[in-house]
C-alpha cells in the first residue's frame, strides 16, 4: 500500500496528474497536534468539496514558532500518520513555514477549506489563494470542539496545585577512562594548562538544559582530577566493555530522567549543540533516543571509515549508520551526506533496556553500537547541528587542539 504521507516532490507529481485529469483538488492546513472529533467532521465536509483532499500540517518547529515551546503535544510524524488514517483524507504533507502559502502556490488547489470563526480575507494564505484562483470555503466550527479551548484546558490541568507534573531531570554524563589504545591517559593530558576532561566538563556545564554534569570513570586518578577543579565524578566498574555500559551503571546510581552521553575527548564541545539535542527530548516525550548530525565539511571524509555517516527518513529518524559512504552518489544532487556526531540522549529506562540486549549482526559488522537500536526496530531521532566535532584520538589531534585552545587562553 502506498503511503498517504508524502513530501513536496511526490506531492507535486500527484497534483500534476490530478490537474491533467481535471479533478477538483481541495487543500486545508493546520497544526492538528490535538486531533479531535471536530477535525474529523470538518475534514469529512472538506472532502465533499472535491475529488481529492490534501492536508498540510505544520512541522514541529513551525508549531513551536506559532504556539510556543509547550506545543506541539504530538510530534509531526504521529500527527501525519493519524490524519492519513482518516478515510476522508487522501494525502498529508508536512511544511516548515509559518503559513502554507508556498504549498498553495506550488499545487494550485481548486478549493481551500478552513474551519472555525475566520473571515476569508484574514486567512494568512489569502494572497497565495488569490494568485492561484482558488475558491475559499469557510466551514462552520463544531461547537465545543475548539483546539485553542482544548489546549487551554490541558495547560490548566497541568498547572493544578499538587500536580506531580515536573520537568524531566536531564543529566550530562561524560564516560572517560585512562586505558585509551592510541593515546594513553587521554582525559588527563594537558591542554593549555587544563586536563582535557576539564575542558569537556566546563563546556558541558555551559548547557542551559543540563541539570547536572558528571564524569563516569573506572579510574581513581580521573575522579581526583575532576574533584580538584570542582567537578562531579562517579567511580564505576573496570569490567565494562563499552561507554554505554559505564553510562548505565552511573545512571542507576544517580537517577535522572534523560541521560545525555557526551564524549570525553571533545575539548571543543559546543554547548549549544547539547542544548539542541536535549530540547528535542524535552519537547517530544515519545522520542526514546536522539543524536546529532552535521553536513560533511570535507570531501575526504566521505570515504574515511573513521567518520561515521548517517541517512534519515523524511521525519529525521535514522535509517542507517555506516563507516562506508552513504548514500551512494549516483545522483549526487539528490541527497546531502551527513556526518554523525557521536553525542546521544536517552530516556533512562530505554538506555537500561537497550544496553541489556546482545550485540546485533550489523552492530558487529560496522562496530557501531547505535545500530543495535535500529536492528531491534527502535527509532533514533537525528538533530541537525552546525557543530562539527574535533575528537582527540591521535598525537596530531592533540597538537592541533593545543594550538586552538592555547590561542584562546
Amino acid at each position: 500500500m502506498i503511503s498517504k504521507v508524502v513530501d513536496g516532490q511526490v506531492l507535486q507529481s500527484i497534483v500534476d496528474g490530478l490537474h491533467a485529469r481535471n479533478q477538483r483538488i481541495v487543500f486545508t492546513n493546520g497544526c492538528f497536534d490535538i486531533l479531535h472529533s471536530g477535525h474529523v467532521r470538518y475534514l469529512t465536509e472538506a472532502r465533499r468539496l472535491g475529488d481529492c483532499l490534501i492536508v498540510g500540517i505544520n512541522s514541529d518547529s513551525s508549531v513551536r514558532n506559532l504556539k510556543g515551546n509547550d506545543r506541539p503535544y504530538i510530534g509531526e510524524r504521529d500527527r501525519a500518520e493519524m490524519l492519513a488514517g482518516l478515510e476522508c483524507v487522501d494525502y498529508v504533507t508536512i511544511f516548515d513555514g509559518l503559513t502554507a502559502s508556498d504549498i498553495i502556490s506550488e499545487i494550485c488547489p481548486n478549493v481551500y477549506a478552513k474551519g472555525g470563526d475566520i473571515v476569508a480575507d484574514q486567512i494568512p494564505e489569502a494572497e497565495a489563494l488569490r494568485v492561484c484562483g482558488a475558491e475559499t470555503v469557510i466551514l462552520s466550527k463544531v461547537e465545543g470542539m475548539s483546539t485553542s479551548d482544548l489546549a487551554s484546558r490541558i495547560k490548566a490541568s497541568a498547572a493544578r496545585p499538587g500536580d506531580s507534573t515536573k520537568k524531566p531531570e536531564v543529566l550530562g554524563m561524560i564516560p572517560a577512562r585512562l586505558a585509551a589504545t592510541r593515546l594513553p591517559n587521554k582525559p588527563l593530558l594537558d591542554i593549555a594548562g587544563k586536563p582535557m576532561i576539564q575542558w569537556v566538563y566546563e563546556r558541558a556545564c555551559g548547557c542551559r538544559l543540563l541539570d547536572n554534569v558528571y564524569v563516569a570513570t573506572p579510574d581513581v586518578e580521573i575522579v581526583e582530577s575532576v574533584e580538584r577543579f570542582g567537578g562531579k565524578a562517579i567511580l564505576t566498574s573496570h569490567t565494562h566493555k563499552s561507554g554505554t555500559d559505564r553510562l548505565c551503571e552511573a545512571a542507576r546510581k544517580l537517577g535522572g530522567d534523560i541521560i545525555v552521553n557526551i564524549q570525553g575527548d571533545e575539548p571543543l564541545l559546543d554547548s549549544q549543540a547539547i542544548d539542541e539535542l536535549a530540547a528535542v527530548m524535552l519537547d517530544h516525550s515519545d522520542i526514546q533516543m536522539a543524536s546529532l548530525m552535521c553536513e560533511m565539511s570535507n570531501a575526504d571524509e566521505l570515504d574515511d571509515p573513521s567518520v561515521v555517516k548517517v541517512v534519515t527518513d523524511r521525519y529525521g529518524d535514522a535509517l542507517y549508520f555506516s563507516r562506508s559512504r552513504i548514500p551512494f552518489p549516483r545522483d549526487a544532487a539528490s541527497a546531502v551526506a551527513f556526518k554523525h556526531v557521536g553525542i546521544y540522549a536517552y530516556r533512562k529506562q530505554f538506555l537500561l533496556k537497550i544496553a541489556g540486549f546482545d550485540q546485533t549482526p550489523l552492530e558487529k559488522a560496522e562496530s557501531l553500537e547505535q545500530l543495535r537500536a535500529l536492528e531491534h526496530g527502535y527509532r533514533i531521532r537525528m538533530v541537525k547541528t552546525q557543530f562539527t566535532p574535533t575528537s582527540v584520538d591521535t598525537p596530531e589531534d592533540l597538537a592541533r587542539v593545543r594550538r586552538i585552545l592555547g590561542g584562546e587562553s
